[in-house]
């Protein structure tokens, strides 16, 4: 009786031992059968460039012996403009190429002007510049 304990023990044993190692290379065929997770690969977005309002005249910080002065300027075409200052304010619509200008009344002194471009995507732009009018003979 002792024998067949051991036997059946063993025999049990060694059916354990087939069944664990066939799992096992299943498990291992498996991995290595399965295709690799792609990388995932970045994409290049353009970038997008805001445009850019430049004042072409005047200069900042200009002095001015007359009352008036003409701003000239560009910003993305058929944009709106809007330009403050002391006497003021103006809504300007920019040209197909971009180009705007307008007249400004100055005060005597310093006269901050301030100049807002927007878009019709939503962009904005500012640009302030301090001109002095001055009757002073220098």
């Amino acid at each position: 009786m002792q024998k067949e304990v051991f036997l059946a023990i063993f025999i049990g044993f060694v059916i354990g031992l087939l069944v664990t190692f066939g799992v096992w290379q299943a498990n291992k065929a498996i991995k290595t059968t399965t295709a690799p997770t792609p990388t995932p690969t970045v994409q290049e977005v353009p970038e997008i460039t805001k445009p850019i309002l430049n004042i072409l005249t005047p200069a900042n910080e200009y002095l001015s012996k007359e009352p008036k002065i003409t701003l000239k300027g560009s910003y993305a075409p058929d944009s709106q403009i809007v330009v403050i200052f002391e006497k003021g304010e103006k809504i300007l619509k920019a040209e197909k190429d971009g180009n705007f200008e307008t007249e400004i009344d100055l005060v005597l002194g310093e006269n901050l002007i301030e100049v807002y471009g927007f878009t019709k995507e939503g962009e904005e732009a500012k640009q302030t510049l301090t001109i002095v009018h001055s009757t002073a003979e220098i």
